[in-house]
């Protein structure tokens, strides 16, 4: 789409005039149509007016919808000022009367009713539009006509720019014929109507034989971006890679809203080839189109907000369909597609809520709506074959200081009478395997507020392997940790006060009823765990936590537990360190205790090169992080679920015995 001024993404000019608009009048009479649907081509326009922009989507064939951006135009830039789409629930055609009820929403948020017409200009490829936006929207006139122009630019609705990194000695995106027609990446989404676009060269990583963990990723996407990952753009970054930490772990998608929100991904092409052995390039495109469709705000279909585990789309799991167990029926039924929903938000979501590097993973509940048409949502059973339970620290029990990250422990029972295939991966939220609720109480009373979910900043999609999960008898367990404080919507305790949290989670193979026709996700639900954040205690301390603890990139540094690419913020948490434990070695402050966590951490990571033209790669100062971790006493650890705590001393203990050999 060339031609445009700079897409500028800063705050929108909100100075224009209503006097600067042609306003005119509907060039369409109400009741009247002056549409052909075999003149009027379906696909992108551009165009707009001496004071705005506009990017027009005309879709009546696929979903039956006209959308468009509007951007104002002054100093030369682009500035978005919002995006319009005709009334959801609502198809329209070429010959249906008009004016079209319209839905506004900006930037920010803000949603209100239009009014729209559109007639053929002079050329076949012209449309001429008039709008009238029924309430004050920054840079738009109220509640009176304006006239705008677009010329008919590709059959592609939309464009993303995927910059492709390769991890050497893996193969390329691969091709695969489907009814007799190849298959790929480009494919898949141009069906969708978006069109890939690939940007620049593919760089070679250098081989890395210890495989890749998710902070090594973090910091290689931030390293290896040409775009600029900071903003919102139609841009996305695909690293192409060999093997994980995580046995199973086929792609990532990261969401934080400090830096690579949603705009950084990556898929493990050997990992994949390893354990697919039937149509492996069927499963390379698959996974592929699924993390991207993450980046541009998709969720899984068999998460429990959506509800749709008997989905063939792209977004969902062929060990999660129909409950699980169904693996074959999955793939006789999967048809290289996006499910009516999910097309339609790819086609026709306001662009904040799509746009890489806009609104936050999970902000946009298209399947919610009911804009997409789709089928009832699959029923919900209670897994009670086992017991959910989730508990605090031993410190404090359930009382957190503000600004202390709120670390839980999850235990999963059997309670069935009989062995069950058990992992504690199926605790892991990362892996959607386990959904974190938290409400903030009003006045302490417990059910009341609003109801939020805890989605981390790191999206792992698994390939679950049955013979990785142990048979456990009745009366055992599983059990790992949580920690729940900065994700994807920010951070989930930004306020003192009462909280309760609940997770909810299924077992990873799925239970059926015995009636093949009786499609329902089995959930078990924990109990509530009530916890309460301190009010601060000082001036200091809330200045403490507002401009440092609740930074969101000192956030991404803590959920990741330490990263090398975020130096600034290790560096301010070094001086919160500082001021908090005033000379003295040991650490008995949570929020202390938690800094000096994830320092240690860090201090002993493997990381990549800083120039990717070397193959060296080289862990920390692991006699440093040794010796870092070792300051976390008894005390200290009690800021930790047990859980934690034990996993922080074994890794104390290796990284001192690794020092020791050198």
């Amino acid at each position: 789409m060339s031609g445009h001024p700079p897409d500028n993404t800063g705050n929108p000019s909100d100075s224009l005039a209503q006097s600067d608009f042609s306003a005119h009048g509907p060039q369409v009479e109400v009741g009247s149509s002056t549409l052909e649907t075999t003149a009027t081509l379906d696909g992108s326009y551009l165009g707009g007016n001496h004071r705005l922009s506009l990017d027009l989507r005309v879709d009546f064939e696929m979903c039956g919808v006209i959308s468009g951006d509007l951007f104002g135009t002054d100093f030369g830039r682009r500035d978005y000022l919002t995006s319009f789409r005709t009334a959801p629930r609502t198809r329209i055609l070429a010959d249906t009367p008009q004016p079209w009820t319209v839905v506004l929403e900006t930037r920010e948020g803000t949603v209100a009713n239009g009014t729209l017409t559109v007639a053929e200009g002079d050329a076949e490829d012209v449309l001429l539009l008039s709008l009238k936006v029924d309430a004050q929207l920054p840079g738009l006139p109220s509640r009176q006509w304006f006239d705008l122009s677009a010329k008919w630019q590709s059959p592609m609705l939309r464009q993303l720019s995927v910059e492709l990194e390769s991890e050497t000695g893996t193969r390329p995106p691969p091709s695969y014929l489907f009814q007799n027609q190849p298959v790929t990446i480009h494919t898949a989404f141009a069906n969708a109507g978006f069109e890939i676009l690939d940007q620049g060269g593919q760089s070679k990583i250098p081989k890395n034989e210890a495989k890749w963990g998710s902070t090594q990723l973090h910091a290689l996407m931030a390293q290896m971006a040409n775009a600029d990952l900071t903003t919102a753009a139609w841009n996305q970054q695909l690293l192409w890679l060999g093997k994980p930490t995580r046995a199973g772990l086929l792609g990532v998608m990261f969401d934080t809203t400090a830096r690579l929100p949603r705009q950084g991904t990556a898929v493990f092409e050997a990992e994949i080839r390893a354990r697919v052995r039937e149509e492996t390039d069927r499963k390379v495109i698959q996974t592929a189109v699924h993390e991207l469709g993450h980046s541009l705000n998709l969720a899984h279909c068999f998460e429990r907000e959506v509800g749709r585990a008997n989905s063939t789309s792209f977004m969902n799991y062929d060990w999660r369909y129909r409950g699980g167990n169904r693996k074959r029926e999955f793939w006789e039924k999967f048809n290289f597609s996006f499910d009516p929903d999910e097309l339609e938000f790819l086609r026709h979501a306001p662009r904040q809520k799509i746009i890489p590097g806009g609104a936050a993973f999970h902000s946009a509940t298209y399947w919610a709506d009911g804009s997409g048409g789709y089928m009832p949502y699959l029923p919900e059973g209670d897994l009670d074959i086992v017991s959910l339970q989730i508990s605090p620290p031993d410190a404090g029990g359930g009382v957190f200081e503000f600004g202390q990250p709120v670390f839980v422990a999850v235990r999963m029972t059997n309670t069935s009478g009989q062995p069950l295939q058990m992992n504690k991966r199926s605790l892991d939220p990362k892996g959607n395997f386990l959904q974190i609720s938290v409400r903030k109480l009003k006045n302490g009373r417990s059910g009341t507020g609003d109801l939020s979910h805890f989605h981390p900043i790191v999206e792992r999609c698994f390939d679950v392997d049955p013979g990785a999960f142990d048979a456990v008898p009745h009366g055992g367990f599983v059990e790992d940790n949580i920690q729940i404080n900065f994700g994807s919507g920010g951070f989930a305790f930004a306020e003192p006060g009462h909280y309760e949290i609940q997770v909810f989670g299924a077992l990873p193979f799925g239970v059926n009823d015995g009636d093949p026709d009786n499609d329902r996700e089995f959930v078990a639900a924990s109990n509530v765990l009530r916890v309460y954040v301190r009010h601060p205690e000082s001036k200091q301390e809330e200045i403490e936590v507002a401009t440092v603890l609740q930074n969101e990139e000192v956030g991404t540094y803590i959920a990741l537990g330490g990263s090398t690419h975020l130096s600034a913020a290790a560096d301010v948490l070094q001086e919160v360190l500082d001021r908090r434990l005033a000379g003295r070695d040991e650490v008995l402050d949570p929020i202390a205790a938690t800094i000096v966590r994830c320092l240690g951490i860090d201090q002993g990571r493997r990381y990549p090169p800083v120039s990717l033209g070397k193959s060296t790669w080289t862990y920390g100062d692991r006699g440093e992080a040794a010796r870092q971790l070792q300051r976390l006493g008894p005390a200290a650890m009690r800021a930790f679920d047990p859980i934690t705590a034990a996993a922080t001393r074994r890794l104390q203990q290796k990284h001192h015995r690794a020092a020791q050999s050198q």
